[in-house]
């Protein structure tokens, strides 16, 4: 795989347009196509989980314990993240809970 796909990869998870981008990619690997999806599925689910939380807090007397949840939302999902792209840059397997399952019978279902 080339360097730069697996660099373009790899910034995917903290800059989801770098993954949309790297759908786009000539070489057509798995390796690449894989990640980027599950780039794009991470980013996803980390603002749905945001924008989750936050409604949540907006709820009088149930919101009280949402609260406390709301500053750690941010850097939870940068750390993880660079996580995640340091192990694809690196050409290590990533496995982001809940998006892996959903790529993998996607791009499955995709090459039968």
């Amino acid at each position: 795989m080339r360097p730069e796909s697996r660099a373009l990869v790899a910034l995917g998870y903290p800059f989801w347009p770098l993954a949309l981008i790297a759908l786009f990619d000539q070489s057509g690997s798995n390796f690449v196509r894989r990640n980027a999806w599950q780039a794009l599925g991470f980013n996803a689910g980390m603002y749905g989980l945001g924008w989750l939380i936050s409604s949540i807090a907006a709820i009088p007397l149930i919101g009280i314990s949402a609260w406390p949840l709301l500053p750690f939302i941010v850097p939870v999902t940068i750390v993880a993240s660079v996580v995640y792209g340091i192990k694809v840059w690196h050409g290590d397997d990533v496995h982001v809970p809940f998006v892996s399952d959903i790529v993998d019978q996607k791009l499955g279902s995709m090459s039968n």
